[in-house]
């Protein structure tokens, strides 16, 4: 679908962008890490709220990227980051969703197999980053950004279908925006800066018309 293809494309940029960022930072000598930063990784979801009786847990990836607004320590001490991040999750409806779904709009979905539920989110945030030694560092941070959850259904009725494979309803989709908090640990693979990998707890909380909806990424992946 085309808007599918907006996404791909959109997750594709902003992937780039994040590299983009990297190209003229550099690790300082002897430091715990870079001026500037970047990250990948997979996750696990944990849907709460309205939602989390809609949809069992889930997976999906996130990216981010940013740059240092105070000096990064050496080995111990405190630095100040802003970060933008991308969160992408997809979670598969409960059977009682699904029914529920299904007695209100028997029309189009009384043939549905089955539903799926896919989350995305480009916030910015403040990163604090607190380094114990020149590995290890600790990290908290918080912010605001769009956010937008859609709904798709399998094995409708074809006469009902946008698609002409017969396989999925349009997606109905709603954006807003939402709030995001989170922490996580570092741990640097070489001494004074270069790659780290890391682990990250996150809650993502909609707003407006998305305000049923709260997600808990846990997530782990690898940062420069």
């Amino acid at each position: 679908m085309a808007h599918e293809k907006r996404s791909r494309y959109a997750v594709a940029a902003f992937t780039a962008l994040l590299f983009l960022i990297a190209i003229d930072c550099h690790a300082q000598e002897g430091h715990q890490g870079h001026s500037c930063t970047v990250d990948a990784a997979g996750s696990v979801v944990f849907p709460k709220g309205e939602d989390g009786h809609n949809f069992g847990n889930g997976w999906g990836l996130q990216a981010g990227g940013g740059f240092a607004v105070t000096r990064v320590p050496k080995s111990h001490g405190a630095s100040l980051f802003i970060t933008a991040n991308y969160m992408h999750e997809q979670l598969i409806a409960t059977a009682a969703a699904l029914a529920a779904a299904k007695t209100a709009n028997p029309s189009q979905l009384a043939n549905a197999t089955s539903a799926h539920g896919v989350f995305s989110a480009v916030s910015l945030d403040p990163t604090v980053r607190f380094a114990l030694d020149t590995r290890l560092s600790f990290y908290g941070s918080g912010g605001f950004g769009w956010f937008r959850r859609s709904v798709g259904f399998q094995g409708a009725n074809p006469a009902t279908l946008l698609e002409s494979s017969g396989v999925s309803l349009d997606r109905l989709a709603s954006n807003s925006g939402a709030f995001d908090l989170g922490g996580g640990a570092n741990f640097g693979l070489t001494k004074g800066g270069g790659l780290m990998l890391f682990a990250e707890m996150r809650v993502y909380h909609g707003t407006a018309i998305n305000k049923g909806t709260t997600l808990v990424p846990l997530s782990f992946g690898i940062r420069w």
